[in-house]
């Protein structure tokens, strides 16, 4: 280890010979590219547009006159024009490219991802042109992991194309001084570049002056006119000079304050070489931190000693325009971060990679780990910012999507940004009114006077607000008082993100006092001693949308947590729709009128692909803190009711595959997220269109692929519900469910493949591009992960002992309470030690009596842990913890009474035997006396 830095050193003329060769640079040189590209491309979909993109995505779209002005028209109550304070260059750019690959997010973003990568070579070529290589391949390195370049190359705005100009522009700029005379096309290059910038962003204005000054204190002739230059350039956009002069002395703008010089260039440091996810403020990021200022610090001190004019460059261009915006902050506070200073991080990064190139070829260890620490650093900021768990922007995506999916054409819709004109015709495809207003009081007056004139017609109204996480219960102004004077608040839900949570507040403002129709259903269901609910009223069909009207009496008591869980359930009880609301949150029944009926819409979308058949409704009250079924209230089924289907006639989706005859595979959608484990049922639902009625195919068949091994899961007739595949009828979308038994021994990652039979169980070809997959179509690639597993024992308060069919033994149990009174519940606590996998399903009986051999007076029969973990999947030597629920009823006379437990299968019960090897009577375990009382 004493020799490893002049093995370094030895090592360098090596590592030099290879980056001499073209082969050796280009081979490095593309690595860099293809990292950064791979990096940037990283789930570049994924965040919803934020406000900013909005307006790029506007610009991209409008006619070329309003995209050359910034013309923009924010659809309100009342109209707005205003103007886009940006330059044109990059949106000229973004709508010729829009125009050729779609207005996608994707797409959208990808110029800027383009922007952001280009920059790795331009710095690059930076250094290699002033002469310095290790420089050249720190500066490549650091570019290309840079969370700063990130961040922006993943947003649909100018920043990265406007740090790609700035960065050309210095490349040139730095290889000025090796040349005694400029030729004339880099003179123009110089002027091109710097118009450009100016056309991009007004800040370029800032590094253009800094440049300026720099320029004019140059001995060389040729460097000089770098003066000339830049002024001809600012010359070259006298156009935006009224807008400069109007931006900075009109009035104060609102959030904008004034920012100390000190405050202005730690962050214009540090955010440039780390992001905006780095935790900065953290102890253990602080030596990183203050490796990246040295670094920086050390390149502006070794390139101002060693080549005067290109250390006065970068300073000057480094530091002036961040003291220019401070001095004009003076006159007018300006919108100031790193993102309108982007344009500085090249030189950033130019600097910091001169100090680690000289701390390498001095000291080469510590030039390594340095190097190594402030990628490490980068590398972290990166994690951070894909591991976000908000969206990085405000989420109105997330929002407008629910709202249009919710939303019926007899709602209305109100959000309150007017910015957010573009995102809303982006997102929102619903069939409600969507009203766009500000909160300004005379927009809020007017909006009033139009919930007015629709209330009488409209059902709810969807109040989208954007909220800071410190003011997430703010009200609007007038449309709050009128929707709390005139609504109902039924729910709302919030999609949180960094920079704004967005709430969405649901009201009702149909009629409650209307008498139901003659040709209501009636219904005598109590909802323990709180509500009664006497008649329901339809189904309704609209928008997809089913409507049910529910008819409540009061009750003698009164509980504000009773939520309604409403589910739609073929003839088999399969659940295809359900939804959760509150019975009145803002409407409690201690304040419904005594004696009369109060009314309340329940509504169901539809799911797609709903085949036609029969349905009912079943209805369940709950308690909504502890989540279960609330006392005295079971469930309640409507009478079977026809339903036509539901088949979205918009959808476009290409099919996922065909089968050689008339039937194709729209979509299979697991219907539970990973993480998925072998031996439960896994619910799937296919998507099917028929071409010719009816279909060829009668079953399907289901295998597991992985590697070159192939398993059978099971097979099972082609069947929507109660709709079997020779009654579909070509066209319509749909939709058939089922759960897919998943083996207890399946492990790993692997795919699963989907056969199609005839009526003989012919297997039907699918029409696929590669032979291999025309038998067994690979629809699904799954990870099944081994269950987690408890080794310990858990310390339970009295010892078991017995087993059962020498699979499960009872090692722990407890009892609570000892006594109890009828109508009370008995929690008896498990702990089970599996001594090998059991060969078949089980489930455990708790029995309530005094004999082993008579009728039990209560029952806690239940599968482990509620179902939630078979026990053919318990692992040898694992311990499982298990809660059963006994009732006492309440017609029980008082006395002592004993518990016991067993296991037992479809084939019986399984043999229970005694630590000694005995039998027990009738194979049940008693565990000992629980007294019932008054």
């Amino acid at each position: 280890m004493l020799h490893m830095p002049h093995r370094l050193k030895r090592a360098m003329p090596r590592v030099e010979r290879w980056r001499r060769r073209p082969i050796g640079r280009l081979i490095g040189l593309g690595l860099c590219l293809a990292l950064a590209f791979g990096l940037r491309l990283h789930r570049l979909d994924g965040p919803a547009l934020w406000n900013d993109e909005g307006l790029s995505l506007y610009r991209a779209r409008a006619p070329w006159g309003d995209a050359l002005r910034g013309r923009i028209v924010l659809q309100g109550i009342r109209p707005v024009e205003t103007i886009d304070n940006h330059p044109a260059l990059y949106f000229i750019l973004l709508k010729v490219w829009v125009g050729v690959a779609g207005d996608g997010g994707f797409a959208l973003r990808f110029p800027s991802v383009f922007a952001s990568v280009l920059l790795v070579p331009v710095l690059w070529v930076s250094w290699r042109r002033a002469g310095d290589a290790i420089a050249a391949w720190t500066v490549a390195a650091l570019a290309f992991l840079s969370p700063l370049y990130l961040w922006y190359g993943q947003e649909a705005r100018m920043y990265t194309w406007l740090a790609l100009e700035g960065a050309g522009l210095f490349c040139i700029l730095l290889s000025l001084h090796r040349r005694p005379r400029s030729r004339l096309h880099t003179l123009l290059a110089v002027v091109g570049l710097m118009l450009a910038m100016l056309f991009t962003h007004y800040t370029a204005i800032l590094l253009l002056l800094s440049i300026w000054a720099w320029a004019l204190l140059q001995p060389s002739r040729d460097l000089r006119r770098i003066a000339g230059l830049a002024l001809l350039a600012l010359i070259g956009v006298i156009p935006l000079w009224p807008f400069f002069r109007e931006r900075l002395l009109s009035g104060p703008e609102r959030d904008y304050r004034f920012v100390p010089l000190e405050v202005l260039l730690v962050d214009g440091v540090r955010a440039s070489g780390f992001g905006t996810s780095f935790p900065y403020d953290h102890p253990a990021t602080w030596p990183v931190q203050w490796l990246w200022a040295g670094a920086m610090a050390l390149g502006a001190w070794r390139t101002v000693r060693r080549t005067p004019p290109v250390g006065l460059l970068l300073l000057f261009s480094f530091f002036g325009p961040m003291v220019l915006l401070y001095g004009l902050s003076h006159i007018k506070p300006l919108y100031q971060n790193i993102r309108h200073l982007f344009l500085i991080t090249p030189i950033a990064y130019l600097l910091a990679s001169a100090g680690l190139a000289a701390l390498i070829r001095s000291r080469p260890r510590i030039g390594v780990v340095g190097v190594g620490a402030i990628l490490a650093g980068m590398l972290w900021s990166d994690g951070r910012y894909f591991s976000s768990p908000y969206p990085l922007k405000d989420e109105w995506r997330g929002a407008l999507a629910w709202v249009s999916q919710q939303a019926t054409s007899k709602d209305l819709v109100i959000l309150q940004d007017l910015t957010l004109t573009p995102l809303a015709g982006y997102y929102y495809h619903g069939r409600a009114l969507l009203l766009l207003t500000s909160r300004e009081g005379g927009e809020q007056e007017e909006l009033v006077r139009i919930l007015e004139a629709r209330a009488p017609q409209a059902e709810r109204v969807w109040l989208l607000v954007g909220l800071s996480q410190e003011a997430l219960s703010r009200p609007d102004q007038a449309v709050f008082r009128w929707l709390s004077a005139r609504g109902r608040y039924l729910q709302q839900e919030v999609f949180p993100s960094r920079n704004t949570w967005v709430r969405a507040l649901v009201y009702d403002l149909y009629a409650t006092d209307l008498p139901p129709s003659p040709s209501a259903t009636p219904v005598d269901l109590r909802v323990g001693p709180y509500l009664r609910l006497r008649w329901i009223e339809g189904p309704e069909v609209e928008d997809f949308i089913l409507r049910w009207w529910f008819f409540w009496e009061r009750g003698s008591a009164s509980s504000p947590n009773l939520w309604l869980r409403v589910r739609l359930i073929d003839g088999a009880g399969f659940p295809w729709a359900e939804a959760a609301q509150p019975i009145w949150p803002a409407y409690p029944p201690d304040r419904w009128p005594e004696g009369r009926t109060v009314r309340q819409q329940v509504r169901l979308r539809s799911p797609l692909g709903l085949p036609p058949g029969t349905y009912r409704l079943r209805v369940e009250a709950f308690d909504l803190d502890r989540q279960v079924p609330l006392d005295g209230a079971p469930a309640w089924e409507s009478p079977p009711f026809a339903l036509r289907g539901y088949s979205d006639p918009q959808y476009a989706r290409p099919p996922l595959v065909r089968s050689q005859g008339d039937l194709q595979l729209l979509a299979v959608e697991p219907e539970v997220g990973p993480p998925y484990f072998p031996g439960l049922g896994l619910p799937i639902r296919l998507l099917w269109r028929v071409e010719a009625s009816p279909p060829s195919a009668r079953s399907i068949a289901w295998f597991w692929q992985q590697g070159t091994a192939r398993r059978r899961l099971g097979q099972m007739a082609l069947v929507a519900s109660t709709l079997p595949a020779v009654e579909w009828q070509a066209g319509p979308i749909i939709a058939q469910r089922l759960i897919l038994p998943i083996p207890p021994d399946l492990r790993g990652r692997g795919q699963l493949r989907l056969a199609l039979y005839d009526e003989a169980g012919r297997e039907i070809p699918w029409e696929a591009r590669w032979p291999f997959y025309r038998q067994r179509y690979p629809v699904l690639t799954l990870d099944f992960a081994s269950w987690p597993t408890r080794r310990r024992p858990i310390p339970l308060a009295l010892r078991g002992g017995a087993c059962f069919a020498g699979w499960v033994c009872l090692d722990r149990y407890e009892i609570h309470p000892g006594r109890a009174a009828p109508g009370q519940a008995v929690e008896v606590r498990f702990s089970w030690r599996a001594r090998r996998r059991p060969e078949r399903p089980g489930i455990v009986f708790v029995h309530l009596g005094l004999r082993p051999d008579q009728a039990p007076l209560a029952t806690g029969d239940g599968p482990p842990q509620g179902g939630r973990r078979p026990v053919t999947t318990w692992e040898s030597g694992e311990y499982v913890e298990d809660i059963h629920i006994l009732p006492i009823p309440s017609e029980l006379a008082p006395g002592r009474y004993r518990i016991f437990v067993g296991w037992y299968s479809e084939e019986g019960r399984w043999p229970a035997a005694d630590p000694s090897g005995g039998r027990y009577p009738m194979d049940a375990v008693p565990l000992g006396e629980v007294e019932v009382g008054p």
